[in-house]
């Protein structure tokens, strides 16, 4: 398995795609989960309603309407999202599990020494929307993503989990800590182009299942 796989639960009872005449296809689902509308729209998965079930497609259509200006604004930057992705995963080679464990690891352990940090636990794992976390035992859980990234911009990471050994929250004294260490504007700039690397999270899917297609209205 890639270690950039994604999956979905199996969570709806019922899936179909709409062709929509300005965004294409949109691609819905309904639940006995929720009690009202829903809209999404991620980096290779398109747009995506969830409908609570027994609700018309009429009421959908209208609701999608009312969203056109916010889902153009999310399509475009889902599209500049995935440009970075098929570029990414198209040319960089992916490095086994077990080297991304040592080096991930190693490194950290390094950061703790030289800044007097001292944690219980370290795992790796193939998070899907974060970086690291740190738990009130001072296990250190870090994404296997983490190895693609620039060597500044991983130190920043892994100093800013390190940190939470001290301080679990993201108050004041949080970013005194960081900030002693690596500099405000360092850590400012850090913290800014980590957010350019988020298309990570988002691999090209190998294959996907079209749902049926209906056209608008129908």
């Amino acid at each position: 398995m890639s270690i950039f796989s994604r999956t979905k639960s199996a969570l709806y009872s019922k899936s179909w795609t709409v062709d929509h005449p300005t965004f294409g296809q949109i691609h819905f689902s309904s639940s006995k989960r929720i009690s009202r509308l829903r809209i999404s729209v991620k980096p290779f998965l398109g747009i995506q309603v969830l409908i609570p079930v027994g609700l018309s497609q009429k009421k959908a259509n209208i609701f999608i309407e009312k969203k056109s200006n916010w889902i153009k604004k999310a399509l475009s930057s889902a599209h500049q999202t995935e440009e970075k992705s098929l570029a990414f995963f198209s040319s960089q080679e992916l490095k086994p599990l077990a080297e991304i464990r040592m080096i991930l690891t190693s490194r950290l352990s390094k950061l703790a020494s030289a800044n007097q940090f001292s944690y219980n636990k370290v795992s790796i794992r193939d998070q899907k929307s974060r970086w690291g976390s740190c738990s009130h035992e001072n296990n250190i859980s870090l994404n296997q993503k983490l190895y693609y990234l620039p060597d500044d911009i991983r130190d920043y990471v892994l100093l800013h989990e390190l940190a939470h050994t001290i301080q679990k929250n993201h108050s004041n004294r949080f970013w005194d800590i960081l900030h002693q260490i690596l500099g405000i504007n360092e850590t400012a700039i850090a913290r800014k182009e980590l957010r350019s690397f988020e298309f990570l999270f988002y691999p090209p899917p190998k294959s996907t299942k079209k749902a049926p297609i209906k056209k608008i209205g129908a």
